[in-house]
């Protein structure tokens, strides 16, 4: 996995489904457990990822298509996947979430994490099975779309599209991250220091001398 999807998956378990939990409701023909899905994703963050998997599993077998379950699940296996180096584990967490996504499209409700997010985590779990990045920008595409408001995703699509080369649409997307950071006063000092100084190195000038 690269530096950069590293960096995201911290981002993601500090942001996760465990920050405000909420009510559980009705998934499928039963009710999930959404106190067993927290305790189990806060063991995965605790380092205990295989007992957590092993406590989703459990609740999957109750509540088959959970997509709470499924995002907590996947994201765990992601993370075991980094200290194991298993793609085993990457293509699992993969699975877990387009079974999350599928789930929530057909009109399961996830109570912790909305439909862009969902698309957000698989993004970057895409990536370190996909080297072209192609999956991922395809993801963050539809994050976007979903939540065209929403800094982080214009942020983490406008990073790809760096790494990918694609120039004007990177500078279109960081640009419209600082934008959108000050209108809704998220903005991070560092970060945004971050973003210029990204801004400055694809500008033409810099760009052509590479």
């Amino acid at each position: 996995m690269t530096r950069f999807g590293s960096v995201v998956l911290a981002l993601l378990v500090a942001t996760g489904c465990g920050d405000a939990p909420p009510e559980a409701g009705p998934v499928g023909t039963s009710e999930v457990d959404f106190a067993a899905v927290e305790r189990a994703y806060d063991a995965c963050l605790d380092g205990a990822v295989d007992e957590g998997v092993a406590s989703l599993d459990s609740v999957l077998a109750q509540s088959p298509g959970a997509p709470d379950a499924l995002v907590a699940r996947g994201l765990c296996r992601w993370a075991r996947s980094e200290d194991r180096e298993a793609l085993d584990d990457v293509q699992a967490a993969y699975d877990d979430l387009t079974s999350a996504i599928e789930a929530v499209e057909a009109g399961t409700p996830a109570r912790g994490s909305a439909l862009d997010e969902i698309y957000s985590h698989r993004a970057f779990v895409a990536q370190t099975l996909d080297d072209g990045w192609v999956r991922t920008l395809e993801d963050l595409d539809q994050a976007v779309t979903l939540e065209p408001d929403e800094p982080r995703h214009i942020l983490d699509r406008g990073v790809v599209q760096s790494y990918l080369g694609d120039t004007l649409a990177a500078r279109s997307d960081l640009e419209q991250y600082l934008v959108l950071a000050d209108s809704f006063e998220v903005s991070d000092p560092a970060r945004r220091a971050v973003v210029e100084r990204l801004l400055e190195d694809l500008t033409p000038a810099r760009t052509a001398a590479r």
